[in-house]
């Protein structure tokens, strides 16, 4: 057993965070020890801090952060694609070890992606959650067909079939967006504040809706050919809300991938009083859809039971991408005033308030 250790902020208990020290563990096969510079924050993170979300006692003290991005410390015994001074970015879910907002973690060699000379480490902490998000629920969850490399050298058997992305401002739906258009997908809808429209657009989305619009319904309809003609859709959010708005745009036989947890409200972070749900499939009481509508509950964090993408998402295909400069991290807001807890701590304020908007915060470790 390790007899060094590290500074790590933690949810020490429902509702406390705290400052912890853990174990420097030396990486065990197919494992990497990596330094960590930065790790993103996502609602997730606020839902176990504030509710003790998918939490036990015996799990406690919980580290936060969901990506961890620095430099390769050692590793493992198999691993012979990844060296000591590597940069790397990595998607940190997991146990605590494998969390991001600590001073060092460990992680499987499989949810790390060595980074290019020319990307800074910060901005590289804000893709791989997201990033991974995307393509497991639109190759996977959806069953859209994926290319053999990016960019696709020809149109997918569904090139021209109408995909909503509902809550496209999110970072995750901005990558769905730009994977659609790299892999041929010809018509890409997107909903989201009108703040983000040029961006989304010049990541390939060709029809773009304010979700606020009193229209909204009808200018989506008006876009996809008609009533019904939306049949694949993904909602970022996954709140009453939104579903509510895909009701009316998804045909009967049509599939919508929901992000989970389903939110019970209207926001990304709901209130504290709202429930969320992670069990699938969802209460009737909070599904609308249609009966045939085929619904798709979307759990990240079991994208690795997809063994093609366990061997080449982190791996091979994010770190292709991101040489050829076909992907890009997404916009990002610093956090790197006060002690490492209060950063955060302000991270985790913003969530709660629902003053995150397609950027992704970050927070610096040392």
């Amino acid at each position: 057993m390790s007899t060094s250790t590290h500074v790590a902020i933690a949810s020490t208990s429902k509702g406390k965070l705290g400052t912890v020290r853990v174990p420097t563990e030396e990486p065990a096969g197919g494992e990497v020890l990596i330094k960590v510079e930065y790790s993103a924050m996502i609602p997730p993170d606020a839902y176990i801090v504030d509710r003790g979300f998918l939490v036990s006692e015996a799990d406690y003290p919980v580290i936060v952060g969901f990506t961890a991005a620095g430099t390769v410390v050692k590793v493992g015994k198999d691993v012979r694609d990844l060296k000591p001074g590597d940069r790397v970015t990595s998607f940190a879910y997991g146990a605590s070890r494998n969390k991001g907002v600590q001073e060092y973690a460990i992680q499987p060699r499989s949810v790390c992606a060595k980074i290019p000379d020319n990307l800074s480490l910060e901005a590289a902490a804000t893709i791989p959650d997201n990033f991974v998000c995307a393509f497991y629920t639109i190759f996977n969850q959806l069953s859209l067909t994926m290319p053999s490399s990016f960019p696709a050298t020809q149109d997918p058997p569904q090139s021209d079939t109408p995909i909503l992305i509902h809550g496209a401002g999110s970072t995750s739906g901005q990558y769905m967006i730009r994977l659609l258009h790299l892999a041929r997908y010809k018509k890409i809808l997107a909903t989201a504040s009108s703040k983000h429209h040029d961006y989304l657009r010049s990541l390939g989305a060709t029809d773009l809706f304010d979700y606020r619009s009193p229209t909204l319904v009808e200018d989506i309809n008006k876009a996809a050919g008609g009533p019904e003609k939306v049949t694949l859709a993904v909602d970022c959010i996954s709140a009453e809300s939104t579903m509510g708005i895909l009701v009316k745009v998804v045909g009967p036989k049509g599939s919508v991938a929901l992000l989970l947890p389903v939110k019970q409200g209207t926001t990304l972070n709901n209130g504290p009083d709202d429930e969320l749900f992670l069990e699938w499939p969802i209460p009737d009481k909070f599904n609308p859809f249609q009966k045939g509508t085929n619904l798709i509950g979307v759990r990240i964090f079991f994208y690795q039971t997809d063994q093609v993408l366990k061997e080449r998402l982190m791996p091979q295909i994010l770190p292709e991408l991101l040489e050829k400069g076909l992907i890009e991290p997404t916009r990002l807001r610093l956090m790197d005033q006060g002690t490492l807890q209060q950063r955060v701590e302000q991270a985790l304020d913003l969530f709660r308030d629902n003053k995150v908007s397609g950027e992704k915060l970050v927070i610096k470790i040392n």
